[in-house]
């Protein structure tokens, strides 16, 4: 048996109720003066940052983002899952793959919006391309704050979060509070239509679990674990158990090696 399976589990009156709820949380007017450049300058502020890519290798273009978004003042405290979607607008184009993050910053809304712009261009990007064509990274803005800001060069929050699903799926791993605007929208139902797919990275390719449940089985390594520790420290014995998982119905293996037993010595990368 394994010892452990883990399961992985009208539109525009949707797009006016979310937009409503939204409307409820009470964002700020930071300003709408069509060329002001007023900024906040206080302790950091929560954003949400959506990314896009088509070009090369999609996956490293988000990490060489995340790194450089870090770099940059933009601190990431939590990631959304990955979501393969179909080129909207312009149609003869790759498939984009679509997430979220949120993170922290003391950079004012344009401070921030030039970071990620400059970002995009040391990834590839470059200006005067065709309108939601292909790109290497796209990062957007979608909340900064509970501020609303408007100017001639920046919308908050984002002006068309509610007509893009592979914007609003991935909002959905950032907030819990949206769950039932997400069901309103459709909800899971919107995966695996209109050309959105849940992806994980596996290997060097990405696997599309948005259309059935997969099973996880559990290899644990440590020793001194309060269940199996000490059972598979032979290659022969964990070798013998990753086959029974396997033949058990698992889809993927995950390794424990690391102790979450309390006061447990943490190991090195190396071990």
């Amino acid at each position: 048996m394994m010892n452990i399976l883990k399961y992985l589990g009208s539109p525009r009156r949707q797009h006016l109720s979310i937009r409503r709820y939204f409307k409820a949380l009470g964002f700020s007017s930071l300003h709408n003066a069509p060329n002001s450049s007023v900024e906040v300058h206080s302790e950091y502020q929560e954003v949400v940052i959506a990314l896009g890519s088509n070009v090369g290798n999609r996956l490293q273009n988000f990490k060489e983002a995340f790194k450089l978004m870090n770099k940059s003042g933009i601190h990431i405290t939590r990631h959304a899952c990955l979501y393969e979607s179909a080129p909207a607008y312009v149609t003869d184009q790759p498939h984009f793959l679509n997430s979220a993050v949120r993170a922290v910053t003391k950079l004012g809304p344009h401070e921030l919006l030039a970071e990620l712009k400059k970002i995009e261009k040391d990834l590839g990007r470059t200006e005067g391309g065709i309108r939601y064509g292909p790109r290497p990274i796209d990062l957007d803005i979608l909340f900064y704050g509970k501020y609303k800001v408007s100017s001639n060069i920046l919308t908050v929050p984002h002006e068309r979060i509610w007509e893009r699903p592979f914007v609003v799926a991935p909002l959905m791993g950032h907030s819990g509070e949206l769950v039932e605007t997400w069901k309103r929208l459709g909800g899971e139902s919107l995966i695996g239509e209109e050309g959105l797919k849940r992806v994980l990275p596996v290997a060097d390719g990405l696997l599309n679990w948005s259309q059935r449940a997969f099973m996880m089985g559990i290899l644990n390594l440590t020793p001194d674990s309060f269940r199996d520790g000490g059972k598979f420290q032979s290659v022969e014995h964990a070798v013998s158990q990753v086959r029974k998982m396997i033949s058990k119905g698992a889809d993927m293996i995950d390794i424990g090696a690391q102790s979450t037993r309390p006061m447990a010595s943490r190991i090195s990368v190396e071990e």
